[in-house]
This record gives structure tokens, C-alpha cells and sequence, in this order.
């Protein structure tokens, strides 16, 4: 069957988007469930603990290598600086070694031309040191000064009885006091500077000594520098050692510009410089340093620290000048930490100390603080709008659940008097895409007596459902009309056949058909009409017959002997039509009382069997049935006159059909079928015998299996076997062969009380659960009792 219309398909981008409409509403439903926000929020804070712990470190690391530039920086200027103070001794030494004598004058003016504050800040004296022998500083008129005890390093022989007297000395800045002849071998530190530079040829720095000052103030850490004066020989001699140009170095003055303010009496600084000192000044307000002659000690052995301590404070305590940056040592994890770097100038090795402080590094960390907090309220909120629609949507799905529990429970009920209703129903809606009419329902007893589903149909237009059904009509009835005709008469193939009537009702966009099955009245209407007119004919004979001789008799001129034999032909037709319209009247009262005029009572079947026999004998006449009574009582329950009735009628059909002499023979039996004790009476006949297709339609009214008229009987006599017995929770079994004769079994249930010891009944297939009307058994015997 060709179906002229199928349901709309979706194109594949349409697929496509639902597809995606699923991802995301599984999506959205996953988001908004119990306890989702709460890991959302875990995981965002997990997130922005990892971004703040990276910015955090990022910034540290950064911090860091901002630390060790800026300690790079410091470190290349300290030696620098140093390195300048070399060159300006160089230069003074090359002057001496250039000339035979300089005088006091030319050294000033030599002095004058170096500017502290630009070349070497902290200088405080630039001088020369002449190598005597003790007796050429006696013969001056001079004593040797005392000199302390030093342990002097190892050099050729004759060296620690030399001596170095100063012979010029220029003071500058707060100035030195005049020191003109004093012998700077006589002190240990100074002496192991001035011996390594003359050992080296280069020059050599001194450990930390004691400035004295010119202007009475406090004297001062600070250095010496020594740069060898080596005059030519004659003769092309190695040059030979004359003295030493020495630079008095205070420690605060020459850090001064490295760290801190650059000194304000330098008026010539350039932009570079300035610029430069700028950077170190803002590097060394990031850090602490501290520096120590020779190996990194305790801090109390530095002998220069940035910042100072403030007045008053011990040496090697951390206390800071005001406003100076702090150091937090509870912030070690945050402060880039300590850096120790060597650091050898002329000869001379120190070890310089920079220790990050915290508030510097602590500065940089805001990026990260502000990833931290952002990211905490930007979690906070999200955990707030998650939580806030995952309440929503509990409560929307609390009220979707109610209102779908209500309107289930609707359903339930439609779907119940749906499921209930005899009659099959569809349901169309017009959609307003086509404006077609499609099916939206149908109901169990459509899918039931159309035998398609609910996925056959659903989604198809009227035309489509009425393709469909065009092919379920009965062959030879009248083509289903279509759908939107309106009311008809539909009659399906099945099995089992079907008449339908087909209704209508329409309102708004709903269409609604039904099918109401009209096949029991239509049954019974035609079994009405059949019944008529089988009746109408079964009358009309006899009455024929009477109508007929009884105008006859009418007549005057009728010969006795016709007029004796025509009223006996009206009194056997009158006779015939009693019997006839007394049957008609117990059908009739059997099909409106339903058993309910029995006199139902424990009976005893010997006895009603043996009147029913005695009913048949004609006087005159031999005996033609034969009873075979049980040796016991047979009880039943049920009323004795409609089973004597039974058994008349039974008996009767087989001597109307067995030629005589022939004898019809009734047993009575028990019998144990189906877990149930059975009374069984059994006639057997001799006569004409019946076919499978006659045996089948034995039992309906007004049905002869011999049409040729010869027996008299209207066809009702086993109609009324078959409704009494039904009527007494019985069975019927007919069983018969062509020319061989007829076995009837009449199947009553046994009485409890009057049950006794089965008999054996006969083979298979005449057990009650039989067809309750006939099942013909053409091979079958009769059974004897």
C-alpha cells in the first residue's frame, strides 16, 4: 500500500542545532544542580589561587632580577669609583716619575685639578710618601716616630727597616691635619699596602684605618690608596722604587653618589651622571647593604652599611635612620633574600652584602593581590548567580512538577476513560505551518480493531490516515469514504469482520472521529430478519394447509369421507402449528428470563431419563428407544422438566431420522474431566447421519439438515438442547457420520453429594472443554453403557 504522505523531515542544519540545543540544555541542566555551584566555586578559587600564586611569583621573580641588577649596578660602581681613584694616583705618580723633584707648590696645584666630588668622592687628602732609610730621616733632623708593633709580610731584605715619610700632603674637602713627615710604615695596615704595591708595581689599598680631621670633628673610618712612584735608573736599569703616592679615602664620602644623595659640592655633575646616581640612589631605597674587609662576617663587622644606623644605635643592630625602608625578616618569602658578591680593588678583597627589603618587594605584589581579590569576588558572585538559579530552577521545577502531577493526573484519567471507551477515536489538530489537519491521538480500541499503532499514524495528515484505512476495508463491501465526509459506515476485513459507524466533531482546531462497532446490532438485526422470515415460512405452510381444507369443509358439497379426511388433515397441520409456536415461545422465554423461571433442585437422572422414553411410546406400537440406566443414583442439580425436555427433544430427532425398526439407545454415565466429576447422557441413533459442515450449524434456529420436508420439524428442537443446557453449566457434544447415524452427549456437572464412582466415558475429544456447540467426529463409535 502506497502511503501518500510521510512525516516531515527536519533538514540536516536544523539536526544540527538541535543537536547543539542538546549539548547546551544537558549543559544548563549540569550547571544547575544540586551542589554544582559549590564545585564551580572550588574550582574558581583553586583557578584564581594558581593565577595569584603565578603573578605573585612572577612578581617575585621579577623583584629578584631587579635585585640583582640593581646590585650588579652598585657593585660595577663601587669599582668604578675605586678605579677612578686609581687613575688620579696614577697620574700623580707618573709626575713624580717624570721629573727629578716636584715642589709643594706644583703639587697643589696638581691637587687643585683634582675635584673630589666628581672623581673620587671621600677624598680627603692626596700626598706623597718618600722611602728613607732611618739614617737619611735622622740626618733631616728628624727622630723615627714610634710605630706599633706589626707583623710585616715577607719582602727582601733590609725592608722593615725602611721607612716612609710624608713629604707632601694636600688636604681636601673638611681637610687632614698636617702630617708632613710622618712615617706611614710605622702602622700595620697601612704599611702591608704600601709593601704589596711595591712588590706588584701596582696600586694597593689599605685595610680600614682611622681619618684624624683638620676641623676637630670626630675621626673617621676610612682607606688609603697607594700607587708606586718607580723612577727610571741609569743605564737602562730596571726602574727602582722612589715612594708612593697615597689618596686618604673617608669610607661615607666615597659611597656617597653610589648610594644615598650625591655630594652637593660637585657643581659640574652631568646629565648622565646625575641620572646614573639617580638610578643607584633609588636602587640602594630597595635594599640594604653592607660591606666587610675581606670574608662576610656578622653584620656588627661591616665596615660600611646602607642605610646607617641612626644616632645612638650599637653597631650591627638593623635600626635605620628615619624614613629609611624597613626590613622584615617575617617576610623572607617575599624580600628577593640575601646576595654576597666579591669585590677586589687594588689588591684588596671585600665582600659586599645586599639584602632585598621586603617593602620594595612586597610593592610589586599588588598585581597579584588585585588577581587575588578580583578573582575572589568575581568567584564570590558567580557562586551568588549559580546558587541564585539553581534555587530558580528548583523552584520552576517544583512548580513544573506539580503542574505536571496535575496535569498527569488528568491525563491519567483521559487516558483511562480512553483506554475504556468502546468505541475507537482520533484526534486531529490543524498545525499552523500547513494548515493541515494531523494526528495528534488515538486511542487502544482504534490500534485494536484497525490494527495500526500509535507510531503508524501520528504526525499524518487526514489524506495520509485515510490512504491507510482505504486498505482495511472488507472486500466486496462499499469503499471507506474519506475522513472529512463526515458520518458513514465502515466495514473492516478483520478478522473478525467488523461494521463500524463512523462519527464527526469539530471545534476550534481540533477534529475528533469516532467509531462506534455497530457489528452485534447488526447481527441481531439480521438474525431478527432471518428469524422472520424462517418463521413466516415455517407457518405459512401449515397454516396454508388449514386454510385450505377448512375452506373445503365451508363448502356444502362435500363427500363425507373428504370431509373426514380434510379435518383430519386441519387437526395434524394445527397440531404442527402448536408445536411450532410452543417451541417459538420457549426460545423466546429462555432468551428474556435467562434460566431465572428454573426450578432448580438435587435431581436424580435415572428417573427423568426413564419418563422421557416412556413420553415417546405410542400405543400399539413397538418400543424404539432403549434406556440404559447407572446402577446408581446420578445426581445433579438443576430443574427435571426443561432436562425431561432435553432429552424428548434429542430422542425425538433421532427416531424422526432412523428408519424403523431402528432403536435409539440413551446410557447414562459419569465421567472425571478436568479435575471435575461429569453426568453424562448419551444418545445414540441409527439414522441418515450428518456432515462436519452440517454438525457445525446443528444447533441454529430454524436449521434442518434434511431441506427435503420429508421429516416435519422447524429446525428449533436442538437450539432449545443447546440454551437449557448452557443454562445448567453444561456442554453439548454431537459427533456424526453420513449414513451411519448421530452420537448426542449431554455433559451435566455431578452433585457433590450424589457423586459416585466415574465410569470410564468414551475416547478422545468428548470431554465438556469441547466446542460447547459441535465438534463432528466422523470416525468416532456410539458408546454403550
Amino acid at each position: 500500500m502506497e502511503v501518500i504522505e510521510h512525516r516531515p523531515s527536519a533538514a540536516a542544519p536544523a539536526l544540527d542545532r538541535s543537536a547543539w540545543r542538546r549539548r547546551l540544555r544537558w549543559l544548563e541542566d549540569a550547571l544547575q544542580r544540586p551542589g554544582v555551584a559549590l564545585l564551580i566555586l572550588l574550582g574558581s578559587l583553586l583557578l584564581t589561587t594558581l593565577a595569584w600564586a603565578a603573578t605573585r611569583q612572577a612578581a617575585l621573580d621579577d623583584a629578584r632580577q631587579r635585585f640583582e641588577r640593581h646590585a650588579d649596578d652598585l657593585h660595577h660602581r663601587i669599582a668604578r669609583r675605586l678605579a677612578a681613584c686609581e687613575t688620579v694616583l696614577r697620574s700623580g705618580a707618573a709626575l713624580w716619575a717624570a721629573t727629578t723633584e716636584v715642589s709643594r707648590h706644583d703639587w697643589q696645584r696638581y691637587a687643585e685639578t683634582v675635584p673630589p666630588g666628581r672623581h673620587c668622592p671621600g677624598l680627603q687628602g692626596l700626598g706623597v710618601a718618600r722611602r728613607l732609610a732611618p739614617q737619611a730621616l735622622a740626618a733631616a733632623g728628624r727622630e723615627p716616630p714610634a710605630r706599633a708593633p706589626m707583623t710585616p709580610p715577607p719582602g727582601p731584605a733590609g725592608e722593615t727597616e725602611q721607612q716612609a715619610a710624608i713629604v707632601h700632603l694636600e688636604a681636601l674637602g673638611h681637610g687632614l691635619p698636617a702630617a708632613i713627615g710622618a712615617d706611614l710604615l710605622a702602622d700595620a695596615t697601612q704599611r702591608a699596602a704600601m709593601l704589596r704595591a711595591h712588590h706588584t708595581g701596582r696600586a694597593a689599598l689599605s685595610g680600614i684605618v682611622t681619618l684624624a680631621q683638620a676641623d676637630g670633628r670626630a675621626p673617621q673610618p676610612g682607606l688609603v690608596l697607594f700607587e708606586p712612584i718607580l723612577r727610571p735608573a741609569m743605564g737602562g736599569a730596571a726602574p727602582t722604587p722612589w715612594g708612593w703616592v697615597f689618596a686618604a679615602l673617608q669610607v661615607d664620602g666615597l659611597m656617597q653618589g653610589i648610594v644615598g644623595a650625591e655630594p652637593d659640592s660637585d657643581t659640574t655633575t652631568t646629565t648622565a651622571a646625575a641620572a646614573a646616581a639617580a638610578a643607584a640612589t633609588a636602587a640602594t631605597a630597595t635594599m640594604r647593604l653592607r660591606i666587610h674587609d675581606g670574608a662576610a662576617g656578622a653584620p656588627a663587622s661591616a665596615f660600611y652599611r646602607w642605610p646607617p644606623p641612626a644616632p645612638g644605635t650599637a653597631p650591627g643592630t638593623a635600626a635605620t635612620q628615619p624614613g629609611a625602608a624597613t626590613w622584615a625578616p617575617g617576610m623572607a618569602g617575599v624580600a628577593p633574600g640575601e646576595l654576597q658578591r666579591p669585590l677586589v680593588l687594588a689588591g684588596r678583597r671585600w665582600t659586599v652584602v645586599y639584602e632585598g627589603m621586603a617593602d620594595a618587594a612586597a610593592a610589586r605584589l599588588w598585581p597579584s593581590n588585585l588577581v587575588a581579590a578580583g578573582g575572589l569576588a568575581i568567584d564570590l558572585l558567580l557562586f551568588w548567580s549559580l546558587a541564585a538559579l539553581a534555587r530558580r530552577k528548583r523552584e520552576f521545577e517544583r512548580q513544573v512538577t506539580l503542574r505536571s502531577a496535575e496535569a498527569q493526573a488528568r491525563l491519567s484519567w483521559l487516558t483511562a476513560v480512553s483506554a475504556l471507551s468502546p468505541d475507537a477515536v482520533l484526534v486531529f489538530e490543524r498545525s499552523g505551518a500547513d494548515s493541515l489537519h494531523r494526528l495528534v491521538f488515538t486511542n487502544p480500541a482504534f490500534s485494536q480493531w484497525f490494527g495500526l499503532g500509535p507510531e503508524d499514524l501520528l504526525g499524518l495528515s487526514e489524506a495520509a490516515v485515510d490512504e491507510w484505512l482505504a486498505g482495511l476495508a472488507a472486500d466486496g463491501a462499499e469503499p471507506m469514504s474519506a475522513l472529512a465526509s463526515g458520518e458513514a459506515s465502515v466495514t473492516l476485513a478483520g478478522p473478525p469482520r467488523r461494521q463500524l459507524q463512523r462519527g464527526m466533531r469539530e471545534a476550534d482546531w481540533q477534529r475528533v472521529y469516532y467509531f462506534r462497532d455497530v457489528t452485534h446490532e447488526s447481527e441481531v438485526e439480521q438474525l431478527k430478519n432471518e428469524f422472520l422470515t424462517t418463521a413466516a415460512h415455517e407457518l405459512r405452510t401449515p397454516l396454508a394447509s388449514v386454510y385450505g381444507f377448512a375452506e373445503l369443509l365451508a363448502g356444502a358439497r362435500v363427500a363425507e369421507h373428504q370431509r373426514q379426511r380434510a379435518a383430519e388433515v386441519v387437526f395434524r397441520q394445527a397440531g404442527v402449528l402448536k408445536h411450532l409456536v410452543d417451541e417459538l415461545l420457549d426460545l423466546a422465554r429462555i432468551d428474556s428470563r435467562r434460566g431465572r423461571d428454573f426450578a432448580s433442585e438435587r435431581i436424580d437422572l435415572n428417573p427423568v431419563a426413564l419418563a422421557a422414553c416412556e413420553s415417546l411410546l405410542h400405543p400399539g406400537q413397538p418400543a424404539r428407544v432403549q434406556l440404559l440406566p447407572a446402577a446408581a443414583p446420578v445426581w445433579t442439580d438443576g430443574d427435571a422438566a426443561k432436562l425431561q425436555q432435553v432429552l424428548v427433544n434429542v430422542l425425538g430427532n433421532g427416531l424422526k431420522y432412523s428408519a424403523a425398526p431402528a432403536v435409539v439407545t440413551l446410557s447414562i454415565l459419569t465421567a472425571r474431566h478436568e479435575a471435575r466429576d461429569w453426568a453424562l447422557l448419551r444418545v445414540v441413533d441409527q439414522g441418515i447421519g450428518m456432515t462436519e459442515a452440517q454438525c457445525a450449524r446443528a444447533f441454529d434456529r430454524f436449521y434442518r439438515a434434511d431441506p427435503s420436508g420429508h421429516v416435519l420439524g422447524a429446525g428449533l428442537g436442538l437450539a432449545i438442547v443447546h440454551e437449557i443446557v448452557a443454562l445448567h453449566h453444561g456442554r453439548v457434544l454431537l459427533h456424526s457420520t453420513p449414513g451411519a447415524g448421530t452420537q448426542v452427549t449431554i455433559w451435566l456437572p455431578l452433585a457433590p453429594a450424589g457423586a459416585s464412582a466415574a465410569s470410564p466415558a468414551t475416547g478422545p475429544g468428548t470431554g465438556p472443554g469441547s466446542n460447547a456447540i459441535a465438534h463432528p467426529a466422523t470416525s468416532a463409535a456410539p458408546a454403550s453403557a
